[in-house]
């Protein structure tokens, strides 16, 4: 694992990240939307296990891909717009790795 204060960051905000997400799934009442966060939360799990085995390259395009995802799609309503925003906070940490 990267242990580094920079992966510390990137952590703590997927880490963030994640919960925002799992709250904003279970609220959600656009049933199209579910499926959506289930892949994001797929996704999460495996950006969470590339950041420990420390493979970067992997890591950064699963996150430039989620980015593209992000821009084609739209997530409904106010917890919609805080799993984006969760979602480019944890980014900016990341591509920065």
């Amino acid at each position: 694992m990267l242990l580094d204060m920079a992966s510390d960051s990137a952590v703590t905000a997927l880490d963030t990240y994640i919960d925002v997400l799992s709250a904003s799934a279970e609220r959600t009442r656009q049933a199209e939307d579910r499926s959506r966060y289930r892949d994001h939360l797929a996704n999460a799990a495996i950006l969470f296990h590339l950041l420990h085995t420390g493979d970067l390259i992997a890591f950064k395009k699963l996150v430039a891909a989620e980015q593209r995802s992000y821009g084609n799609s739209f997530l409904s309503g106010d917890d919609g717009a805080a799993a984006e925003v969760a979602f480019t906070a944890f980014a900016n940490f990341g591509m920065g790795l």
